[in-house]
């Protein structure tokens, strides 16, 4: 059924900024989309020189988009909806989400510029001075190696820095991109700059015509914010500015100044909550129609955005099949690795979304799906019939296990390699040869091998791992303690990015899972998928269209149900209420679960011999 505008009560609006497009999606009370509107912000490349909405330096590895183009892009789609007549007096909050990680330098003049904007005239015109530094470093940046190896340095390592604030350090988070600024690129700027948003409050702070703090969820992106304390890290900030006591020899008077003025140019971080940080501008009333009382709240990012598209409730589990693969976890544990990411959750208090990103995802397979077309003669060389025909027939582990990157691998971090390996009678793994292996079984084996890095990975995050077990044991718990201690027989320790597995994260199992995107059509994958990741309740295949910026819509359409009520309401719970999710379809999968213990230690082993970057 389609949806109006003349059926709609109420409208809400989610904002999706990527890196490429700037997209509006409009939902009705129901939580049902009425229309998207979007720009290609390519559009305009002709007056900022964009290709693929961002200005690439090769020689340095800089890349970063111009912050006035997003200004453009913005009254660029309400001029379009505006055009088609959409009913901005409708529209009762906005939310969305952004990009993760890039920052931008708001001027000294900047607060007076947002307060003062008139309709007559563009926003970038009216902003053009707004901004210390007229860019954004965009998350493909790859120009602070330099900074990425002080940052880990002065934490005690990766793991130390992810124990801190969630993630290791990585070239594209803003800590990094501060110091880059701040110490190499150009002091001046950082000196000059008042505030530093992220992309995310970027936007907020031009819908409210005001500068505002940081939203929880996304500063998380940071290397900066501790997310044990929930409060930045005096240690990492002194970094950020340039004025460490021992990488920049400063006196503890500099230093503490330094911090204190770091704190200041970012702001406190805004916890997460339901509350508006205020109603749109007069800027937006004028010029396009909009409600004096609609109201703005916290944009977050991308990532964060996508897993409140859909009612995921804790330890449920959407993976994302595209070039590469992305697992993102709903949990209250904090248990933090080099290997994955830890936010904030961006609409339920104390629990964490976990994100494990792979580089070698469906390119992988294709190569083995090639390999076995070349070997039958299948004239349709993209066709998967053969490769699934091969993975259907391997019903369970086979002691049979390889892994395939074909690219440098982010989890585990290791460099291009292909290795293949059996376990022999006597539980050694040995390396495999053409004799006892052949393409096709690298048809299940790379399904396997992908998945189970999935399944070690998540073990850990999900909810009953590192709790007590129970004094007194039920019938399936001591068959889980009998698989456990034949597996530890055979392989002993496991480890898995240096930490070591125990019962409790190796029997962990996600409750529902979700598989989207381009791989997530072929049923052959995500039903072996499942039969390894074992869910204890259902697996589903779904269909997400434009789900950053649906997550923004879902989240504003909450927030103001909550302010109407003045306390916080269970997200899932609303969604649920509001629309029906029953349309989504769950699939059958094997139940395997338990055959891939062996192949789980198999891997285990099987990494640590592994050629790292």
């Amino acid at each position: 059924m389609s949806h109006t505008y003349s059926d709609s009560k109420e409208l809400y609006l989610g904002f999706d900024l990527s890196t490429q497009q700037l997209k509006i999606i409009v939902t009705n009370e129901s939580l049902q989309v009425v229309k998207l509107y979007s720009v290609e912000l390519d559009h305009f490349k002709d007056v900022y020189h964009v290709h693929k909405g961002v200005v690439s330096d090769e020689t340095t590895g800089e890349i970063v988009s111009p912050v006035a183009m997003w200004l453009d892009a913005i009254d660029y789609v309400f001029a379009e909806m505006k055009a088609d007549s959409f009913p901005f007096e409708l529209v009762k909050g906005i939310s969305g989400s952004a990009q993760q990680h890039g920052s931008v330098y708001w001027s000294q003049r900047a607060s007076e510029l947002l307060a003062s904007l008139k309709p007559s005239t563009l926003l970038s015109e009216q902003l053009v001075d707004a901004f210390s530094y007229p860019m954004s470093p965009n998350w493909q940046d790859h120009s602070t190696g330099h900074e990425l190896e002080l940052f880990e340095q002065v934490a005690g390592g990766a793991d130390e820095l992810a124990k801190i604030t969630g993630s290791r350090a990585h070239y594209r988070f803003t800590g990094l991109q501060i110091r880059k600024i701040a110490t190499r690129k150009d002091p001046k700027i950082y000196a000059s700059t008042s505030r530093i948003s992220l992309v995310s409050s970027f936007v907020t702070s031009v819908l409210l015509g005001k500068i505002v703090n940081i939203e929880e969820a996304d500063g998380c992106g940071m290397n900066l914010y501790n997310l044990n304390t929930n409060d930045y890290n005096d240690e990492l900030l002194s970094l950020a500015a340039g004025v460490h006591p021992k990488v920049d020899k400063c006196s503890e008077e500099v230093t503490q100044a330094g911090i204190a003025e770091l704190r200041r140019k970012l702001g406190p971080i805004n916890p997460i909550t339901y509350k508006a940080d205020g109603v749109i501008s007069s800027y937006f009333t004028e010029k396009y129609g909009f409600n004096s009382n609609c109201k703005i709240y916290s944009f977050t990012g991308d990532n964060l955005a996508t897993i409140i598209s859909l009612p995921l409730n804790p330890n449920d589990i959407l993976v994302s099949l595209g070039t590469s693969t992305t697992v993102l976890l709903i949990t209250k544990n904090y248990n933090p690795s080099s290997q994955y990411h830890l936010f904030k959750h961006p609409t339920i208090p104390e629990h964490y979304m976990g994100m494990i990103c792979y580089c070698n995802g469906s390119l992988a397979r294709e190569r083995i799906r090639d390999a076995i077309n070349d070997k039958y003669g299948v004239p349709d060389k993209k066709s998967w019939d053969k490769f699934n025909e091969l993975l259907d027939g391997s019903k369970s582990f086979n002691n049979k296990l390889g892994v395939y990157f074909p690219l440098g691998e982010i989890v585990p971090n290791a460099s291009a390699q292909f290795k293949r390996c059996l376990l022999n009678n006597n539980d050694q793994i040995i390396d495999a040869s053409e004799s006892n292996w052949t393409v096709d079984d690298d048809a299940s084996s790379i399904v396997e091998s992908q998945t189970l890095s999935c399944r070690l990975r998540t073990g850990p995050m999900l909810a009953n791992s590192g709790d007590s077990e129970s004094s007194t044991p039920t019938p399936l718990e001591n068959h889980l303690h009998d698989i456990y201690k034949r597996t530890y027989e055979k392989f002993g320790d496991l480890y898995t990015d240096g930490k070591k597995q125990n019962y409790n994260s190796l029997t962990a199992r996600p409750n529902n899972i979700f598989y989207v995107g381009g791989a997530s059509n072929n049923t052959s994958i995500i039903r072996k998928m499942g039969s390894i990741l074992g869910a204890n309740n259902k697996n589903y295949k779904v269909e997400i269209p434009n789900a950053c910026a649906l997550g923004g819509a879902f989240k504003a359409s909450w927030s103001l149900f909550c302010e109407n009520k003045s306390e916080l309401v269970d997200f899932n719970e609303y969604l649920n209420g509001k629309f029906n999710f029953n349309e989504l379809e769950p699939f059958d999968v094997e139940n395997s679960w338990e055959d891939y213990f062996t192949g789980a230690a198999m891997l285990a082993k099987m990494e640590d011999g592994l050629k790292h970057v």
